[in-house]
């Protein structure tokens, strides 16, 4: 099926957000690392992960060190040299066509992000209170690479709520209200005031649709085309390429008294509730 109003809503939704907490809030920081092979493999790819996920793709973002390549044996290669295949930013990893046997022969520099960006179907007590989360280690002191399926905060986790469309005009155009929840968690009490305060800040402001496919592969990894929200993120006030985000409601200590002891207690929790509304004509079919 092809992308319908709600995918691009909240495809475009999780890359504002993200965007807009490196952009404002300088959230990441420059590390360097060897790189590790994982215990899960897939796609036929040898892959090898940092002790960190996310890392920054986003060339828009000033000081950042978007990664385009790696040091093999102290040798710079970018994807296509070496068997190199791809850089997997999400999961902090790259993948290889050939094994790379021997340890620490794989390096890179890159940035890490502070808040890691997903979305989610999951309800808030299941992420709150049944998922594990891992704490991001502070320094690379890990010797050895996340697995691909781990989860680790402080992140942001985008949730669509609900949606509806009401009469608008004469002609079949009606206001579609969409509501969105970000789910906050972080690792101390000045960092959840700083996102909430970046995700707060940015109401009445248009979320652009992002108008060409993403330059990654099929893994979702680089491949020597660079990613660059802004460039990607076009569009202008009224020309149907953006949902206009009116409303943001932020609670914090969301899991109440009663549920404390079931959190992780290094963890800091925060509700963020968008409102985003768009004139369109949805039985055109044309979104």
């Amino acid at each position: 099926m092809k992308a319908q109003f709600d995918n691009r809503v909240m495809s475009s939704l999780l890359l504002f957000v993200d965007h807009k907490l490196l952009e404002h809030g300088d959230a990441f920081d420059n590390h360097s690392s060897y790189f590790s092979k994982t215990t899960q493999t897939y796609a036929n790819y040898y892959n090898y992960s940092a002790p960190f996920k996310q890392l920054v793709s986003d060339v828009s973002i000033t000081g950042a060190d978007v990664m385009t390549g790696v040091y093999l044996d102290n040798t710079f290669i970018i994807p296509g040299q070496s068997g190199l295949n791809s850089i997997d930013y999400i999961n902090g990893q790259v993948n290889f066509t050939s094994e790379i046997t021997g340890s620490n022969r794989i390096s890179g520099d890159y940035s890490v992000k502070e808040f890691n960006v997903y979305l989610t179907t999951l309800s808030e007590e299941e992420i709150l209170f049944e998922s594990k989360y891992h704490v991001k280690p502070k320094t690379h002191q890990t010797t050895t690479g996340l697995a691909p399926d781990s989860q680790t905060f402080p992140a942001v986790f985008v949730k669509n709520v609900s949606s509806e469309n009401v009469p608008f005009s004469f002609g079949g155009t009606d206001q579609t209200n969409f509501n969105a929840r970000l789910i906050v968690l972080a690792d101390s009490a000045y960092n959840l005031d700083a996102a909430c305060s970046i995700l707060k800040d940015v109401v009445k402001s248009n979320v652009y649709f992002i108008q060409d496919e993403l330059p990654f592969n099929a893994l979702g990894a680089y491949t020597g085309v660079a990613y660059n929200y802004t460039g990607l993120a076009t569009g202008s006030e009224g020309d149907g390429n953006a949902i206009f985000l009116n409303n943001a409601l932020v609670s914090k200590n969301v899991a109440g008294l009663n549920a404390y002891n079931k959190i992780n207690p290094q963890m800091h929790t925060a509700f963020i509730d968008y409102e985003l509304i768009i004139a369109r004509r949805p039985r055109q079919f044309n979104d």
